[in-house]
């Protein structure tokens, strides 16, 4: 979704191998380089699958209004240890009833699955979706979800770095073992699915200069400062590994509508968040401000001045209301 408020407009350099594959952009070519004239922000909401009480009518019907509203993307992130749907199972079904919006994962938690299993989902579901899938990977918050898996929690940043240099090798169709196929079925597009780093640390989100195409970052209470600082550290990871063009630069936070917009928040936060980040709650409750019209369509304006591609609303409340209202004060 594109809402209706002026976008900042930012020049790029682009290489001219890649200036094909990003829609929605116009190229105008100079002596040495392509700038791309940026369209305005796209707004992308989450699926209500991490959450207690969803449904697949729900999930089904969520996609489809949220395709039709315009949002730009779905996102679904990971967590075992908690009520929802697996990741795969939730952007498929989406994926089965839309045609247009795109499907982020956000995140999955690489370290604790075989690469080869997570580049098998990724590219079924790109395929499937029609080119419409986009791999975002962290190390995940929640260390219960290590422990249940079962994987290890001690060196799982090595592992992660490890996967995401496999990742990239599979996404170009390459077979790790000597006389054996490629894992399949083959990309829809070349070097396969867009794939971003999900992270807000500055030593796992300088990784995105040699492993990912962008990064997904977090905000709970949805500051341009706090993001832009972290979209810093990723464009001058990226100028150090002399990677031409831009990372793409996604930024997301909870939010809620209605009358009962600060209830439900705080609801949630209070289920959840004392087995992620113990002792944290309140101080989280008095970050969050995406709880009136007013301040989400200010986060929109102050997102976009900072030059933000995408934000990503993600909701607290299985409730079809949570999205329509989204909606309305967005579009």
């Amino acid at each position: 979704m594109r809402p209706r408020s002026t976008a900042c407009v930012r020049a790029r350099a682009l290489s001219p191998d890649i200036r094909a594959d990003i829609p929605g952009v116009r190229y105008i070519p100079t002596q040495t380089e392509f700038v791309q004239e940026r369209d305005p922000m796209e707004i992308g909401v989450g699926l209500p699958t991490n959450l207690r009480n969803t449904s697949k009518a729900l999930l089904l019907e969520w996609a489809q209004r949220a395709e039709a509203a315009g949002f730009a993307s779905l996102c679904m992130g990971e967590r075992l240890t908690y009520a929802g749907y697996d990741w795969v199972l939730a952007l498929t079904a989406a994926a089965a009833v839309t045609s247009r919006i795109r499907l982020l994962s956000n995140v999955v938690i690489l370290p604790i699955h075989p690469v080869g299993v997570v580049a098998k989902q990724s590219l079924s579901l790109d395929d499937f979706s029609g080119g419409r899938f986009s791999l975002g990977v962290g190390l995940g918050t929640p260390l219960d979800d290590y422990d249940v898996a079962p994987s290890p929690r001690a060196g799982r940043g090595k592992r992660f770095e490890a996967s995401m240099r496999t990742l990239r090798k599979l996404f170009e169709g390459e077979s790790l073992i000597e006389g054996t196929r490629a894992i399949g079925p083959p990309p829809t597009r070349r070097g396969g699915p867009e794939l971003l780093l999900g992270s807000n640390g500055p030593k796992a989100l300088r990784r995105v200069g040699e492993f990912a195409d962008g990064v997904v970052t977090w905000s709970f209470g949805a500051d341009p400062r706090e993001a832009r600082g972290m979209f810093d550290i990723a464009e001058d990871a990226w100028r150090e590994h002399g990677r031409p063009g831009s990372p793409r630069l996604v930024c997301g936070c909870y939010y809620s509508v209605g009358t009962r917009a600060k209830d439900d928040l705080e609801a949630y936060f209070r289920d959840y968040y004392p087995g992620v980040l113990p002792g944290q709650v309140d101080d989280l409750l008095a970050a969050v401000r995406t709880v009136t019209p007013d301040a989400i369509r200010d986060v929109v304006r102050g997102f976009e001045d900072i030059g933000c591609d995408e934000f990503i609303f993600v909701p607290i409340q299985p409730d079809i209301g949570h999205l329509d209202g989204l909606a309305e004060i967005v579009c």
